[in-house]
């Protein structure tokens, strides 16, 4: 590629992860935290002044870490609906932005010459205000960016642009969208508040409940449901070994964790019937047997089932998981970036911030 030519970039700009796939050939994800070191100690031990990706969790004993999308926040939800002071808010602006940069500056570090032209996903309903924070967020990554729903971008990418119902399982929200071959509406795509991180809160707290003496943390949670999650009825075993006292021990956390991840399964049967319900007759049934699940609570086993199951007064469904959950976002944005007409993109660096709504 000559130095002249852009440089597209497809972002999904996660909640717990960031993945980006590039038009040069690069991929890569990374936690969407970032992590400042907590004195002088840590700095010096670090040798930098800003903590990102695999560090992260090395070394989150000596950072203060920051996730700016925490259960949604200021990418689907206020700030201040979310409970957070003017410096929190700023200080997760600050974090957003340095994670866009960081990750476009992988695409493009054999290409700095180049202009950047990406796609974001964003949650379905997510509002003006929050998509333009984050454009104003990507201004100094991307010469011009456009910011469209997660689940669109899905669809995008396996060229299911028609009679199709997507659900992106995020960690902060799980975003479902109808497929028809245009651009759906707003009011016609659910995000609902619950997703990843919810199941981990849940884990935590029956897991407690279960075992008052094991030790774990959040990060040691997250793994355990992301090896073990399952949601179905059929013999599953799910053992760990935690820490009781300080010494190692093999617990079963089966029912706990199947608990825990079953906390999202009723309200997505419930406003996917409630969303379908609202097509013509016809469509219906042609979208009910055409969803698919992606994000990395797609990955939850028996989900697929579970989602079956409970439309099955309604007519049936089948429901397919994405073949690459960790991809399917950012391949789906980057395809429909290289296909982006030139009326579609906001342009950034001429005028510093984002300057017309979002797609």
């Amino acid at each position: 590629m000559s130095a002249t030519s852009p440089v597209f970039v497809g972002m999904d700009l996660g909640t717990f992860k960031t993945s980006v796939a590039s038009s040069v050939g690069y991929r890569d994800v990374l936690q969407t935290a970032v992590g400042w070191p907590r004195d002088h100690v840590a700095r010096t031990m670090l040798g930098r002044d800003v903590v990102f990706g695999k560090d992260l969790v090395d070394h989150r004993l000596a950072l203060d870490v920051v996730r700016p999308f925490e259960k949604g926040a200021l990418k689907y939800i206020d700030g201040k609906a979310a409970g957070m002071s003017d410096a929190l808010i700023q200080k997760h602006a600050l974090a957003t932005r340095l994670v866009i940069e960081y990750a476009v500056n992988l695409v493009r570090r054999d290409n700095a010459n180049a202009s950047v032209y990406g796609v974001i996903g964003v949650p379905s309903r997510a509002s003006v205000k929050n998509k333009r924070f984050i454009m104003d967020a990507a201004a100094g990554a991307f010469d011009s960016v456009a910011v469209v729903s997660e689940p669109f971008t899905i669809a995008y990418g396996m060229n299911r642009l028609t009679d199709a119902l997507v659900i992106d399982i995020g960690a902060g929200t799980i975003d479902i969208c109808p497929i028809y071959g245009v651009y759906p509406a707003e009011d016609e795509q659910v995000t609902l508040p619950i997703g990843g991180d919810l199941i981990d809160e849940e884990f935590e707290a029956r897991l407690k409940q279960k075992y008052p003496d094991a030790q774990f943390s959040r990060n040691m949670i997250r793994e355990i449901k992301e090896r073990f999650g399952f949601v179905h009825d059929v013999n599953e075993t799910a053992v760990a070994e935690l820490p009781v006292g300080g010494r190692p021990q093999k617990l079963d956390v089966t029912e706990p964790l199947k608990a825990a991840c079953r906390t999202v399964v009723k309200p997505v049967v419930d406003a996917v019937r409630q969303m379908i319900a609202r097509f013509d007759p016809e469509f219906q049934q042609r979208m009910r047997n055409n969803i698919v699940l992606g994000g990395g609570g797609s990955q939850l086993k028996g989900l697929d089932r579970m989602i079956e199951a409970g439309l099955s007064e309604y007519g049936g469904a089948k429901v397919t998981r994405v073949t690459d959950a960790t991809y399917a976002g950012a391949v789906g944005a980057l395809k429909l970036a290289m296909s982006m007409p030139a009326d579609g993109w906001t342009r950034l660096k001429e005028k510093g911030t984002a300057s017309k709504a979002a797609a």
